[in-house]
């Protein structure tokens, strides 16, 4: 019965997936460690190939598989897997309903069998209806997660726009997160929620990969994902507001020169050039590290001349390294991201970004955020102010950089708390006052 009830579920992803414009992304459902020598002689094993399946998940495509925890997954299809990293990579090229082979090792016997990756589910909560939609952008075909209420009314819109990392705000096994908590909370309070997925992340894996895609062109994949919702039936497009997370914040107020936005959330952004938001972010970091006076002050002098030498003399890490050795451990974050990426976001003026900005803005910050400044929200709400007199208000909330509980830096950097509910009632309240 349960083989039976796999295989119609399997059948069915099969035939969602290929009806949609976007296929959803395979859902392997294992947890791998790195095959090491203490497994490799526990077992039996002739090498150090492989990934040991430290647990399966139920419903998932190992499950269907046939896999089992503490067999050693060698392959899956003709991509070796020797890492977990290696692992996720060899999954992420399909689709859910892509038939695929594996070899896995159980009881020191090599087993050879084939299956089919069932599609990652998707996410349902009380209050709402959920849809998985899609835009063509220059980066490709990017996926939106919406949550509407249940009126029949148009409504205002909030768009989602996350930080600087490639990561997918798509994660329905995860749905404590505490951007699906706040705007799950936005959605019962009345407004159309949508998540702007990264470009080369979740199902947006066939697009350009996220490390190599530019600022701009993320940027551009944004206004492209605005304008689209704009279209939808339900929305009224002269209610568009963006919530801009960190990086996401530096990003709004360019978005909102290529399309009509009424207001802007930014939460934990910077306000200043790159290299003085890293001066300043770096002095808060070593407080959450408790370092001395002294030591603040060599780090923040070596970090900014890594900076220097990377950003304005467009040194590459190993370069800077060179003439600095804890270059390569500052610097490696930016490797993340593409050269061009790097170098647009250097050459952006964000008071002049702002600027050009005549909707309503919050500015917020969380009190344990050691990631962005408090300053920063500051200069921007006054850049702002400066030019639209009034338009612009600074809040603060006691949260982490993820809008957590957490008392302090040293809190926050050691282990945040659950969401902070208290993030997203302040912004539901300038929501209703805005609009």
């Amino acid at each position: 019965m349960k083989t039976r009830i796999l295989f119609l579920f399997c059948f069915m992803s099969m035939f969602i997936v290929r009806s949609q414009e976007l296929a959803r992304r395979p859902f392997l459902g294992i947890q791998m460690l790195k095959v090491d020598e203490d497994t490799k002689r526990i077992m039996g094993l002739s090498s150090l190939k492989g990934v040991l399946i430290k647990a399966v998940i139920p419903a998932s495509t190992a499950e269907l598989a046939g896999f089992k925890t503490g067999d050693v997954l060698l392959r899956i299809n003709d991509k070796e897997i020797n890492s977990p990293d290696e692992g996720v990579k060899a999954v992420a090229s399909y689709s859910g309903g892509d038939k695929f082979t594996y070899e896995i090792i159980r009881d020191k016997k090599l087993i050879k069998g084939k299956s089919v990756f069932l599609a990652a589910a998707k996410e349902q909560h009380k209050g709402m209806e959920m849809q998985y939609t899609s835009v063509k952008t220059v980066n490709g075909i990017q996926r939106l997660i919406v949550s509407k209420p249940l009126n029949k009314q148009r409504s205002p819109v909030v768009v989602f726009i996350g930080g600087i990392g490639c990561y997918s705000l798509d994660t329905p096994m995860d749905t404590l997160r505490s951007e699906t908590q706040l705007l799950n909370k936005l959605t019962r309070d009345g407004y159309v929620c949508v998540r702007a997925e990264k470009p080369g992340v979740g199902d947006n894996l066939k697009c350009t990969p996220c490390a190599e895609v530019s600022f701009n062109d993320e940027v551009s994949g944004y206004v492209s994902a605005i304008q689209s919702v704009k279209k939808y039936n339900y929305i009224d497009s002269n209610e568009v507001y963006i919530i801009g997370h960190s990086m996401g914040g530096a990003m709004a107020p360019v978005i909102a020169q290529k399309t009509n936005i009424k207001g802007i959330i930014a939460y934990g952004t910077l306000g200043s050039n790159f290299i003085e938001y890293l001066a300043k972010t770096r002095r808060t970091i070593a407080q959450a590290y408790n370092m001395g006076p002294d030591e603040t002050d060599e780090y923040i002098k070596d970090y900014c001349e890594c900076a220097a030498w990377y950003f304005a003399d467009k040194m590459t890490t190993e370069q800077a390294t060179q003439k600095k050795k804890d270059c390569k451990e500052y610097l490696g974050v930016f490797d993340l991201r593409s050269r061009k990426y790097n170098d647009e976001l250097y050459a952006l003026n964000l008071p002049g970004a702002w600027k050009n900005f005549s909707g309503k803005t919050l500015l917020m910050w969380g009190e344990s955020d050691y990631v962005a400044a408090k300053e920063d929200h500051e200069i921007i709400k006054d850049a702002i102010n400066f030019y639209h007199k009034g338009n612009a208000e600074f809040v603060s909330v006691k949260a982490s950089h993820g809008m957590n509980h957490s008392e302090n830096f040293q809190e926050a950097l050691k282990k945040e708390g659950s969401y902070n509910p208290e993030v997203g009632t302040r912004i539901s309240e300038w929501l209703k006052k805005t609009g």
